[in-house]
């Protein structure tokens, strides 16, 4: 039996038009059992306000920044780098950008964190707490904001990219990935419904947005994959993934629930950066 914030959840998350298979992904992430999920998923679906025909249909709230460089521009220059629009979807908004790291700046990144990293963690939906789980396979680290200058760089051109203040940003985040490494599909910001969210908005408020960057080249697999909208981003060095999911009124895109599909032939290496409503930390 789940705690009732689980079922108040799962009500929240129908109503938004989520289908039972994401819902199940983002419950298996934190630790509970794919059948007892769908059987609960079902018996909330059973109560009579959860008629489906009543559930309304999954819309994407609208979530570019004010100035999204890459909204009239294919190429822009930013910090000494000329980064160019690869594609993009507005439902939900993502961007896929080339050229946001160099070569050089990528293997530094990997070099710094390597003797650093530790298991990955998630956060825990109903305490709050950090913990380990089976469906996020990697290890990581975190940069201090300003921490030496190669952060300080590569932090002022993400902040211009991502329409955000530096102080705005959470550290960055390197994140290994060995063979068939992986993590399943789950949604970045914080869910409002979830008493274990209050405590990780306390300082900088909600999440609004993502840039993860990719260091190397991975042989084979290790997209990043989009579920609901049926799109995938293959790894390549220097790159870099954005997607925005809370709008101006405060609305969340539960469209940008996203994976790390398996890496099937060689490791892969990301860096992360979250960007928060208000200065964090």
């Amino acid at each position: 039996m789940l705690e009732p914030q689980w079922h108040q959840w799962i009500r929240e998350n129908l109503d938004r038009g989520c289908t039972v298979e994401s819902l199940v992904d983002a419950m298996a992430v934190q630790h509970i059992e794919r059948g007892l999920a769908t059987a609960t998923i079902r018996q909330v679906m059973a109560l009579p306000a959860s008629a489906a025909a009543t559930r309304p249909a999954l819309t994407s709230p609208g979530c570019w920044p004010p100035g999204f460089p890459f909204l009239d521009a294919n190429t822009m220059c930013l910090e000494g780098r000329e980064i160019r629009l690869l594609s993009r979807l507005d439902t939900p908004a993502v961007a896929v950008l080339d050229g946001v790291l160099s070569d050089d700046e990528c293997e530094q990144l990997i070099d710094l964190s390597r003797s650093k990293l530790a298991r990955s963690t998630v956060v825990d939906p109903v305490r709050g707490a950090e913990t380990t789980t089976l469906e996020r396979d990697s290890e990581g680290m975190y940069f201090q904001r300003g921490e030496n200058p190669l952060v300080s760089t590569i932090e002022a051109r993400l902040a211009q990219l991502m329409c955000s203040p530096v102080s705005h940003g959470e550290g960055l985040q390197v994140l290994h990935y060995g063979p068939g490494g992986e993590y399943r599909p789950h949604l970045d910001y914080f869910d409002p419904v979830l008493p274990g969210s209050v405590m990780h908005r306390v300082s900088g408020g909600q999440r609004t947005a993502t840039l993860i960057l990719y260091l190397n080249d991975v042989d084979d697999g290790g997209e990043t994959v989009f579920p609901q909208a049926g799109f995938s981003c293959v790894p390549r060095r220097g790159m870099g993934l954005y997607f925005a999911y809370a709008a101006a009124d405060g609305q969340l895109d539960p469209l940008t629930l996203h994976g790390g599909a398996p890496a099937r032939r060689g490791d892969k290496w990301i860096a992360t950066k979250w960007a928060r409503e208000r200065p964090y930390g």
